[in-house]
């Protein structure tokens, strides 16, 4: 694995690091992967690093850069609205990476606000092959109430059993006198957007991974859930699912970093080597599926 840093955009004010296989480029592709909120290029808890590093594993190049006025990237444009930068920034990102490597398979992911961002873009640029998204838009379907209704009586009655103790909710931080709230709040995108995007990536053949943590269990609680949200869109081979409910929204312990990271790498492979997925993987015990099924 060979790592560099990076500038590229308009005046090299846009910062990255690209992660090289140790040896010649298996030609598989380039992921470029989008900042996730406020959090640099490293990802939340190393993510990106990690997931980085592993995909060198297999052949792919990899590039996780910080959008502009985050991490060690510079803010421009600042009379355009901040959409219309991060637009133009990932594809400034996407630029960089074809003249260095190729058009061939260019990817793009991320996590949260970085998954949309990403989703985005890919719709409008046409050298994207494949969006993984982790912890994207998710939207309640007829599934997933009885689904909820049952999680919180399991997770009542252990308990009142004593054997679960829920966390202490989070500290918010005041930044207003008359009261606290959230230093971010994001809004995910509406439906019609994303079913828009995606019915337009899906009619052009490019691959669509969704990932969905226990961190999105408030709307996403189980993998049939995906077909579900989106009836009118024939899915084909070209959209996968993980749930992977057992681990938080940002993956603070390393094992479930180690375990997001090799269901991303496994799909990436299977994908560009047009390989069908075991249904179970023993090692892991992931449910791994070659395309959604139909489920409510």
């Amino acid at each position: 694995m060979n790592e560099r840093c990076c500038e590229f955009g308009e005046g090299g004010h846009l910062a990255g690091i690209v992660t090289e296989p140790a040896h010649a480029p298996a030609n598989r592709g380039v992921m470029v992967l989008v900042s996730a909120g406020l959090v640099p290029k490293f990802g939340p808890f190393r993510l990106y690093a990690e997931l980085a590093r592993r995909l060198s594993v297999d052949g792919f190049v990899t590039l996780r850069f910080d959008l502009g006025g985050i991490g060690d990237s510079s803010r421009a444009h600042s009379g355009l609205p901040l959409k219309k930068r991060t637009e133009m920034e990932i594809r400034a990102a996407l630029d960089w990476v074809a003249e260095r490597y190729g058009a061939r398979n260019l990817m793009l992911g991320g996590l949260c606000s970085g998954a949309e961002d990403s989703f985005r873009v890919a719709e409008l640029d046409t050298r994207v092959s494949s969006v993984v998204m982790i912890d994207p838009f998710a939207y309640r379907t007829a599934g997933f109430l009885p689904r909820h209704l049952l999680h919180r009586v399991v997770r009542r009655t252990r308990r009142a059993v004593g054997h679960y103790r829920p966390h202490p909710p989070p500290r918010v931080v005041a930044d207003r006198a008359d009261g606290a709230k959230p230093l971010v709040q994001y809004e995910y995108m509406a439906r019609e957007e994303s079913s828009r995007i995606l019915g337009t990536l899906i009619g052009r053949r490019a691959r669509v991974h969704f990932v969905y943590t226990g961190g999105a269990h408030d709307s996403f609680n189980h993998e049939g859930q995906l077909r579900a949200m989106f009836p009118e869109i024939p899915f084909g081979d070209l959209v996968t699912v993980d749930y992977l409910p057992e681990m938080d929204h940002t993956q603070m312990l390393a094992e479930d970093r180690e375990r997001l990271v090799e269901a991303i790498a496994r799909r990436l492979v299977w994908s560009g080597a047009n390989l069908e997925p075991a249904r179970v993987d023993r090692a892991s015990g992931f449910v791994m599926r070659s395309s959604v099924q139909s489920q409510s």
